[in-house]
């Protein structure tokens, strides 16, 4: 019996050393794997950057394809209403900036915009209603920002002195009041009816506000383009640019050309990447 208990003890030594043989031989040591983290390592990094660009290629078309449902919009609202376009805001000059925008309306001049109320609706609703633009939520980082004054507009800027109201043509408020028709605008192919926009401020910290006008470059008085700068409202949010609806309803994507140092409010334009495309006047925007 003894002799049979140490020939048990010796094979299962023996099966032991044969299963340690066994592991190192196809098993990992501590280098291998290392070195095949360091390989995953190596490979993620060089993946990030094109899933990175992926997705961003990815939210630029999305954005694109919301602002040419919301120009199919405006287009058919100009075929319902006598060849005239949308108002910007027909009531602005009404308390607190009045009540009504083409995005939406609202009960009170502190209350958020609601875009069922908007003029545009029942024509969005056909595509889905008044799409925000997917890198638009930066604009909603501070919800209660008081200065928040143009929110509902999805991230996106109508142009409001020539298509969107007449004041190139009209002393103010019939200016508000009264859009251009299609019939006014020369080039629609070379003439922005809406961009990617946003408004920086600088206090109470640096930040960004919706802004649901796209600013020509030099203000509109008058009936006339005057040489002072706007505050620029067009917002490069898409590596560097912007999504800008045409108005015969084609969508491009434009770089900043140029922008101002500060704005109105004494925020630094450039750190929040909002400025201008094509030249320094009115000529894209304008419809002569």
């Amino acid at each position: 019996m003894a002799d049979w208990k140490c020939s048990s003890r010796a094979l299962t030594r023996q099966a032991d050393r044969k299963w340690v043989r066994a592991y190192f031989r196809f098993g990992f040591t501590l280098i291998e794997l290392l070195v095949v983290i360091a390989i995953l390592a190596i490979l993620a990094a060089m993946l990030f950057p094109l899933m990175t660009s992926a997705r961003a290629a990815g939210q630029r078309a999305q954005c694109a394809s919301q602002l040419k449902e919301l120009a199919a919009a405006a287009l058919l609202y100009a075929d319902d209403n006598n060849s005239r376009f949308v108002p910007a805001a027909s009531d602005i000059d009404g308390l607190g900036g009045g009540l009504l925008r083409w995005h939406g309306a609202r009960s009170s001049p502190a209350g958020q915009f609601d875009p069922r109320g908007g003029p545009l609706w029942k024509y969005l609703a056909r595509a889905g209603g008044l799409k925000e633009c997917p890198l638009a939520a930066m604009l909603r980082s501070r919800p209660e920002d008081p200065s928040a004054f143009e929110s509902g507009c999805g991230g996106y800027g109508y142009n409001r002195d020539y298509v969107g109201g007449t004041y190139y043509r009209n002393p103010f408020p019939e200016s508000a009041r009264l859009a251009s028709s299609s019939s006014d605008i020369r080039r629609p192919s070379r003439t922005v009816m809406f961009t990617d926009t946003a408004m920086p401020l600088r206090s109470p910290e640096p930040h960004l506000i919706e802004y649901s006008f796209c600013e020509p470059p030099h203000t509109v008085w008058a009936g006339k383009e005057q040489t002072s700068h706007n505050s620029p409202s067009i917002h490069f949010r898409h590596g560097g640019t912007a999504n800008v609806a045409w108005c015969d309803g084609h969508v491009s994507a434009e770089r900043m050309s140029f922008t101002t140092p500060t704005n109105a409010y004494r925020a630094d334009n450039r750190q929040f990447d909002v400025g201008w495309f094509g030249p320094d006047d009115n000529s894209l925007f304008d419809v002569e």
